[in-house]
């Protein structure tokens, strides 16, 4: 008996060999980011085994700007990366990338601030196409606003000034960066200041008020998500499985319970920032920032009414480049829908 179980032992043993030689090991997908958002779900489905479960290993590597994450794109490779449109619209265009996904929207996040006696608060509704935006030409023109220029701040005061009939001519645009033109502010220079996350949060906390946000004057922010063009051409498959478990990522956060998501932001912040965020500014950073699954993505891209398009032309427009509305691609989007829809019930 003892010598029939341990030839049977043996054989098991034997047949399972090859199938442990022919598991490939997972590729390594680097991928870049900014310290913000868009990069949550992400972490969160590394986090769970997602992307080895998906064929490969994420490495994440976080730059400061999206500046900075665009002009490395040949010095540091990188295959797959997420960063706000106008970087990634104004970029060289040696950077050959394409738009495949959008990570968040911005707009709830980005905006233009006063001080609560300002006299822009005054009125609303000002053109009827925008009710809630407030200031009126009258109110607005020859004011001084501080802001960060040729960024999404910048679009937004260009989007309001151009919703109330005013030019970027009719006020005083003071070029300074976010964290200086918010100090400036506080401490009672300009009558207005232009900022977005997590600047936003802190002009909220120190009783600003906005007299738009970017969704309020249509000047939607999404942040893109895009893939190396020669990277993709070569592996379109490896495309496909990093947005499968970046949806799978989305889709878990959009489902979990909002104290246990808090508590998931709060540590990611940690982690990857070294931010302490309360409960409190966790909670609005994710409110802030509406995220799209698959079917949304999916209206985003193809839908009818072309929307992506239509964001994207306006950034372009407005920074002054090069057409690059070609380098938007929802062949991966549509590959993953067509494999979930032919997928077995």
């Amino acid at each position: 008996m003892r010598t029939v179980l341990s030839a049977l032992l043996a054989f098991l043993l034997l047949a399972s060999l090859p199938q442990y030689a022919s598991c490939e090991e997972p590729y390594t997908l680097k991928t870049a980011w900014l310290v913000e958002h868009e990069a949550f779900a992400a972490w969160y489905a590394r986090q769970n085994g997602w992307d080895v479960e998906a064929g490969f290993r994420l490495d994440m590597k976080f730059y400061e700007t999206g500046r900075e994450l665009m002009a490395d794109m040949r010095q540091a490779p990188w295959q797959i990366a997420a960063c706000g449109a106008l970087p990634a619209l104004t970029a060289s265009l040696e950077n050959a990338a394409e738009i495949i996904a959008i990570g968040n929207d911005e707009s709830l996040a980005t905006g233009i601030y006063v001080r609560k006696d300002s006299p822009m608060l005054g009125h609303t509704g000002y053109n009827a196409l925008y009710p809630e935006m407030a200031g009126t030409t009258g109110t607005v023109r020859g004011r001084t606003i501080l802001c960060t220029l040729r960024s999404s701040a910048h679009y937004t005061v260009h989007k309001w000034l151009a919703a109330l009939g005013l030019t970027e001519k009719d006020v005083i645009l003071k070029d300074m960066p976010q964290e200086a033109a918010l100090r400036a502010f506080l401490s009672g220079e300009g009558d207005a200041v232009a900022l977005w996350a997590p600047f936003t949060l802190e002009a909220e906390r120190n009783g600003l008020q906005p007299v738009t946000l970017s969704s309020q004057c249509n000047a939607s922010q999404p942040t893109l998500i895009l893939a190396d063009k020669a990277f993709a051409g070569q592996h379109p498959e490896r495309v496909q499985a990093f947005l499968s478990m970046y949806f799978r990522g989305i889709s878990a956060l959009q489902e979990t319970p909002r104290e246990k998501l808090v508590a998931a932001y709060a540590e990611f912040q940690r982690q990857w920032s070294g931010k302490h965020l309360p409960p409190q500014d966790a909670a609005w950073e994710l409110a802030r920032h509406p995220i799209f699954g698959l079917d949304g993505q999916m209206a985003l891209f193809t839908g009818k009414d072309q929307r992506m398009q239509g964001w994207l032309k306006s950034l372009t427009e407005f920074a002054g480049g090069e057409n690059r509305l070609a380098d938007v691609k929802d062949t991966y989007l549509r590959a993953i829908s067509a494999d979930r829809t032919a997928a077995p019930k």
